[in-house]
């Protein structure tokens, strides 16, 4: 055991999205920096994430939550909290409502939760007066992942900024293996899009943006990797436009790196946003990028620097994959940047820096 700490992860299911893929980028540095570490999935639902932990050998527990409250989850995890006596609680999306109550039961000492997203957009607004109560009743450390979050945080909550550490997600960089060719002698120009199928992602926006785009460049393709309950009604507004042989819907995938390496232009038009991985995954292939300047994107690409910064409205998108798609060597100066700016999201730099904080969190009692 490394410094006597035994983790324990705990997120309500681990789907192929942003804080599932931190929180396994998270333990696996860990387990691999000698920690002990254990994942909990509130419920049952076993994806790609879960089969590469359990590959590592790191203990998962599922306690199988129905749909909607479900407080036998608190009785589930104050047992598992007396049988495997963590020192350290750490929570994500809306797992705190439950864990922290069996955690005060339990004297966990340490409790850490980390903000996803914008504080207001996080959870309901009854969820937040939990968590309110348990930030400032019951010393549970809020972790913002990116400054305007942190701005968010210590407005929603009334924290004071040292209150509320900031740590950036980081993913493992060299997965992710920079593309070298941003050459305009393609038959095709693959843009790239990667997230699930709901409103904050804008699909329908991005689709009218990309009729115009096919409209003055023919041989552009859209790849949607992604599930979603929207899905379908996207899908209809494809058929609606005539786009059918030009987007096409990937689904799910368990590791998108190909992906990323296929394309020559990334895309991002959320209505908003915490600190989105696929915006690092992307910087980190050196993809030139397209993204509604929302939420924490600004705060990760620098306007005509490291990518292009739009409104989330179909106009500036197609305007902006416009000008990429006919200037070959701003996709490359752009690209190039993004790589380098990706430099700060790595896991080895996110993994220090929580340690830090979870001895800090231990040693204060």
């Amino acid at each position: 055991m490394n410094e006597n700490l035994k983790i324990m992860q705990i997120i309500p299911n681990l789907g192929l999205a942003g804080a599932e893929i931190m929180l396994e980028n998270l333990v696996t540095s860990l387990v691999n920096d000698g920690f002990e570490v254990s994942v909990v999935s509130l419920f049952t639902e076993q994806t790609a994430i879960t089969k590469r932990l359990e590959e590592k050998n790191v203990p998962l527990y599922y306690l199988g939550k129905k749909i909607g409250l479900d407080l036998k989850i608190l009785i589930r995890l104050y047992r598992l909290f007396l049988k495997e006596k963590p020192n350290v609680v750490h929570t994500h999306r809306y797992a705190m409502q439950y864990v922290i109550p069996a955690a005060l039961l339990a004297r966990i000492p340490v409790r850490i939760h980390t903000v996803h997203s914008i504080a207001d957009k996080e959870v309901s607004k009854t969820q937040r007066k939990l968590h309110s109560l348990f930030y400032n009743n019951f010393k549970v450390t809020p972790v913002s992942i990116s400054p305007l979050v942190k701005k968010s945080v210590i407005k929603e909550y009334s924290f004071l900024d040292n209150q509320v550490p900031m740590i950036y997600n980081g993913i493992d960089l060299e997965r992710f293996i920079p593309r070298g060719d941003y050459q305009e002698s393609k038959d095709i120009v693959n843009i790239i899009h990667v997230g699930r199928f709901s409103k904050e992602k804008n699909h329908i926006a991005l689709i009218e943006g990309f009729k115009i785009v096919k409209d003055n460049f023919p041989n552009t393709v859209l790849k949607l990797i992604g599930i979603g309950d929207l899905e379908q009604e996207i899908k209809e507004k494809v058929k609606e436009l005539k786009l059918e042989e030009s987007i096409e819907f990937l689904g799910l995938q368990s590791d998108v790196s190909p992906f990323y390496k296929e394309a020559d232009i990334f895309v991002l038009p959320s209505l908003w946003e915490g600190m989105p991985i696929t915006l690092i995954e992307a910087m980190a292939t050196g993809l030139p990028i397209v993204a509604a300047g929302v939420g924490g994107i600004p705060d990760m690409i620098e306007d005509g620097v490291s990518g292009l910064l739009v409104d989330p409205s179909k106009d500036q998108i197609a305007e902006a994959l416009l000008k990429l798609i006919g200037y070959s060597e701003l996709r490359k100066e752009i690209g190039n940047n993004a790589r380098i700016a990706s430099e700060k999201y790595s896991v080895q730099l996110m993994k220090k820096q929580y340690v830090k904080l979870y001895k800090k969190c231990f040693n204060n009692g």
